[in-house]
Order: structure tokens, then C-alpha cells, then sequence
């Protein structure tokens, strides 16, 4: 088992991502320069651009020579960089709202803020829920100039490159990551960070349930990554009946030791790893503590509502603007199974610890408060 584990942690480590760099540095009103390196060594950069929402695309192939992208070995040609004026898109020049697309992945690397009617903050969220709090992120879509969540689907790069924009004041970039990977590009140029933990047996029981039924839902936020990743775990509880509360518990306890190491503390292991073969012990959970202790808003996940007006107070916008998805009572019931297996302690050790620190940290917040 330790040989396949080590098999799939390669593969994973192996496995090609969507991976590009972007920049627009002017827009004038009259004209937009940037450069666009797209996934793909040789393929021709071309960027979609469009204009006030239309339905119309125009389609630029990038000309203009970039010495960097070429010298770093980004691209074959380095011609990646673009400048746009009325006379390769019409009407660029009296447009309130514009675009500027990835072809290929959809993504809007820049967005037009002529009023500015964008939020001037960059903030990051990470994602610790493996099923994505995507209705945070949709809430807050139409409030920042550049936008991206679920960035865990994107490589390294091209993640890099969004925590860095600095020719955007408003910037918000959410997803499950290992935030060791990218610190020093929160640090430097993000200025606001939020984070919301929960009951790691619920966070387990959620895991277990996408993953005993993975094979015939086939989720979309299971990125491909994780399909490997995970494949011990899919494979072994596969269609396991997650209200036999002796099914599961037999399942667990003759599960091998490789397989459960994959779903042993995942918020302790997600704050100070750097990689999936990582593994999250005791003496990691201080660390841990203090890279929670840095976020600007952090939640232990109790009460979604106060998560929700707390991000509204912070960007200064209505209360209520923010929509979170209630837990659910079905995850909650296997929660209370799982508390009750010895082997599910041990696997969530970590994380309980860390978990128990919060709590108490909160119940002292909330005690001085009244006092």
C-alpha cells in the first residue's frame, strides 16, 4: 500500500493544470496594453475581448515581442503582449464596460473600472469546506474589478500571478489551497484575508460522503487532481451506506492505513503544508494557530449568518448582500457517528487540537466581552 500511495502522490504531483500568465498594466480609456502567455509552450497567445456586455467577441492574436517570456522559456516566440485601441476593437474607446478573456478557460483576467465602482481591496479567501462555499464568492462577484474563485483548479503560476496583480486595486481570488505555497504572495500584496473553520468530524463526514458517492455523481468541484488524489479513498468506500452506522464503522476500522492517512486533519494540513504527501502532526497545530492568527477575519464556522455580516462589516457593504448555504442535518448525523470511532480520533488528532484551541480562544473572547 505504501508503494501505491507513493504511485499516486506522483501522478498527482505530474499532472498538468491550466497554467497561464496575464497582465494589463494601462488602460487610458483610449487604449489597453497587457501581455497574455497561454497554457501551451508553442500555442499562438490569443486573447477575447468584449465590450459594454455584448454578445459580440472580438478575437486578438497577441504580436507584440516580450523579451521576459521568451528568455524565462514561457513562451516559444515571446509574442504575447497586445495593445488594444479602437482600431482592432471598436468602440474600446467609448466603452463603460470592458473585457479582457481567456479563450480557453473563460477566465476574465481584466475587467474595465471606469467609475470606480469596484471595492479597493485585494483580498484572498481560502476555501477550507472540500464541498466550496461558492455562494461567498458569487455574493461578493460584482463588487471587485478582478474576480476568481475555485483557483485550485488553475496550476501554481497562474495562481501566482493572480495574488500578485498590481495594476488592479481591487482584486479578490478564493480557493482550496495549501497557503503555505503562496504566503509570500499574501504578504506582500493582499491586504485582507478570510477564513471559516468548522467541526472537523462534520468537515470528515462531508469528505466521506462525496467520496462514497463519487463514482455515480461525479461532483464538478472534484478537480482532477483529487480524482487522483483520492482514488484510495473513492475506491474503498464506494457505495458504502452512510446511514448503516455498522457499515461505516466496519469500513473504517478495516480500512488500510494509507488510505485514512489521506483524510487525516485536513485544515491543520491545508495551514503549513506545502505538499499533498505532507503529513499534518501535533507539533504542526502551533503553527498552524499562528497562520489562522493572521487572517484579518477568521470564523469557527458555528454560525454562517455571522460569518456573512462580518465579511459584509469588513468590505463595507449591506449586510445581508452575502449568501451562505446552511449545514446539513444528514452531514451533522454522520458527524455524530464518526465522534464515536476511536480510529476517527486518530485521524483527525491534529485537527481536533487545533479545533479545541479555537474554541476556547472564543469562549475567552466572548466571556470578556460580557464582562
Amino acid at each position: 500500500m505504501k508503494f501505491q500511495w507513493a504511485v499516486q502522490i506522483a501522478i498527482f504531483l505530474s499532472e498538468k493544470v491550466s497554467t497561464m500568465n496575464f497582465c494589463v498594466y494601462l488602460d487610458n480609456g483610449h487604449e489597453v496594453h497587457g501581455y497574455f502567455v497561454p497554457d501551451g509552450f508553442s500555442k499562438q497567445p490569443k486573447i477575447h475581448v468584449r465590450v459594454n456586455g455584448e454578445d459580440k467577441i472580438t478575437e486578438i492574436n497577441c504580436w507584440i515581442y516580450l523579451e521576459g517570456a521568451k528568455a524565462q522559456g514561457a513562451h516559444e516566440t515571446g509574442n504575447v503582449a497586445f495593445v488594444l485601441s479602437k482600431d482592432n476593437v471598436p468602440g474600446i474607446d467609448l466603452a463603460d464596460d470592458l473585457e479582457i478573456i481567456d479563450p480557453d478557460s473563460g477566465l476574465v483576467f481584466y475587467r474595465r473600472d471606469k467609475f470606480g465602482k469596484y471595492i479597493p481591496k485585494k483580498v484572498f479567501r481560502l476555501e477550507t469546506s472540500y464541498v466550496p462555499q461558492m455562494e461567498i464568492d458569487l455574493s461578493l462577484k460584482p463588487y471587485f474589478q478582478f474576480f476568481e474563485h475555485r483557483v485550485e483548479n488553475y496550476g501554481f503560476e497562474t495562481v501566482r500571478q493572480m495574488l500578485e496583480i498590481i495594476h488592479q486595486p481591487s482584486v479578490y481570488v478564493s480557493g482550496r489551497v495549501l497557503l503555505k505555497n503562496y504566503l509570500l504572495y499574501i504578504d506582500y500584496n493582499i491586504d485582507t484575508t478570510l477564513i471559516s473553520l468548522r467541526d472537523p468530524f462534520y468537515e470528515l463526514a462531508t469528505r466521506l460522503i462525496i467520496f462514497s458517492r463519487f463514482k455515480k455523481h461525479r461532483f464538478r468541484f472534484v478537480t482532477e487532481r483529487d480524482k487522483t488524489l483520492f482514488l484510495p479513498v473513492i475506491e474503498w468506500f464506494s457505495d458504502v451506506d452512510i446511514q448503516d452506522e455498522g457499515s461505516i464503522r466496519k469500513k473504517i476500522r478495516s480500512a488500510p492505513k494509507d488510505t485514512l492517512s489521506l483524510l487525516s486533519s485536513p485544515f491543520t494540513h491545508q495551514l503549513i503544508a506545502s505538499s499533498p504527501s505532507d503529513v499534518a502532526r501535533l507539533d504542526d497545530v502551533s503553527r498552524a494557530l499562528d497562520r489562522l492568527s493572521q487572517f484579518t477575519l477568521f470564523d469557527a464556522g458555528r454560525y454562517e449568518s455571522g460569518y456573512a455580516d462580518n465579511i459584509a462589516e469588513l468590505l463595507n457593504i449591506p449586510v445581508g448582500t452575502i449568501k451562505i448555504k446552511p449545514q446539513l442535518e444528514p452531514v451533522h448525523q454522520l458527524a455524530d457517528i464518526l465522534r464515536s470511532i476511536s480510529t476517527v480520533e486518530h485521524i483527525l488528532e491534529a485537527d481536533l487540537i487545533l479545533y479545541h484551541f479555537i474554541q476556547k480562544a472564543e469562549h475567552k473572547a466572548f466571556s470578556n466581552q460580557e464582562g
